[in-house]
């Protein structure tokens, strides 16, 4: 990490907590215009009770309940903790409070079994985007095998299997050239050199063929991790926002324009089937800026979703482009004077006057 960029953290950190320690975040959300601020993240890890999803999915993926509802009971008084619809619906008028959008990709179970519950009990509103594959097949994406492969394997053994699947091919040269270097943060090296360097092709043979030599059963996986059908429609009664996420979860801007189509579409119509109404609200696969492009947004509007968004930090009001909404990502590291300064408009107002302070 450049010296540069540990001043612009450190600073983020203290301003942060200047705002929510001294009241002064009350002010700034006084002043600035009315916004709307997205959290975003996958899993939420029950207090108490099994979560198998525990034993394979990175750290970065989950927060835990009791962390999740303390956030959650922090803004309920001060603003309204709503879906992402509901969200920019209630934008549009200039009057109430600002609002604070709670978002959950991918459509892990846990989101039926303990998200669903958080939310009854708090009285807040939520946005749940499903990848459609899973639940139509009971498959998973490569990921999912990435991860079991590395909590079984370890990381050296998971390159050796990926090799003897692959052959002498340059991904397997460059995740060797990995473990030779010892970085360090492995799990976060490996999949980013699978996510963007690896053939897709070659990727999801090599990892399929490796997870069932070490005994994987991808349905059976998929039953751990994904909500099936009945709990999706669950989620919908209880007035949780279902939005598309694609069907395989695929990086859509190395796809084609007509393979994006199908990606957006084929969710969205899977969706709509599934559970007898049509989503409005898309979450680009993955969701960093170079994930999804221009025919991404063309795609998504052709497919009848009204707004879409992504991984990166930022606030909307009413003008807010609406396939390009940025979210703060939230997990187990998750600060609630951070995500106040966020809300308020604090980081909002630095950047007007040009200090901007994103991470």
């Amino acid at each position: 990490m450049g010296l540069k960029h540990t001043l612009k953290l450190g600073l983020r950190e203290v301003y942060a907590r200047v705002l929510f320690y001294s009241g002064l975040h009350a002010l700034v959300n006084a002043l600035m215009p009315r916004r709307l601020v997205i959290l975003a993240g996958h899993c939420v890890k029950p207090e108490r009770g099994e979560w198998p999803a525990g034993q394979h999915l990175s750290p970065d993926m989950w927060i835990g309940e009791a962390q999740l509802e303390a956030i959650v009971r922090w803004f309920s008084p001060r603003y309204e903790v709503v879906s992402i619809g509901d969200g920019l619906s209630k934008l549009q008028s200039r009057r109430g409070k600002s609002l604070l959008a709670l978002s959950f990709d991918d459509g892990y179970r846990d989101n039926a079994r303990v998200l669903g519950p958080l939310l009854a009990r708090t009285h807040a509103g939520a946005t749940v985007f499903l990848e459609s594959r899973p639940l139509d097949e009971r498959r998973v994406n490569w990921s999912h095998k990435y991860f079991w492969l590395l909590g079984k394997l370890g990381h050296e053994t998971l390159v050796e299997r990926y090799g003897a699947h692959s052959g002498p091919t340059q991904t397997f040269l460059t995740l060797n050239q990995m473990i030779a270097e010892s970085r360090g943060n492995e799990r976060y090296h490996l999949k980013r050199i699978l996510k963007y360097d690896a053939p897709p092709e070659e990727r999801d043979r090599a990892l399929e063929l490796a997870f069932v030599e070490a005994g994987g059963d991808e349905r059976a996986l998929c039953e751990e991790l994904y909500m099936d059908w009945d709990e999706a429609r669950g989620l919908a009664t209880q007035g949780v926002e279902l939005g598309g996420h694609s069907v395989t979860h695929a990086i859509l801007s190395r796809l084609a324009p007509d393979e994006q189509r199908r990606e957006i579409e084929g969710g969205a119509q899977s969706l709509a089937r599934g559970l007898g109404k049509a989503p409005t609200t898309f979450a680009y696969p993955w969701g960093r800026r170079w994930d999804y492009d221009e025919s991404s947004r063309a795609a998504a509007r052709a497919a009848g979703f009204t707004c879409a968004v992504n991984m990166h930090p930022g606030v909307h009001r009413r003008a807010a482009p609406a396939y390009d909404l940025p979210r703060v990502a939230i997990d187990g590291g998750a600060r609630v004077h951070l995500l106040v300064a966020e809300a308020c408009g604090g980081f909002e107002l630095l950047r007007k006057l040009g200090l901007d302070l994103a991470e």
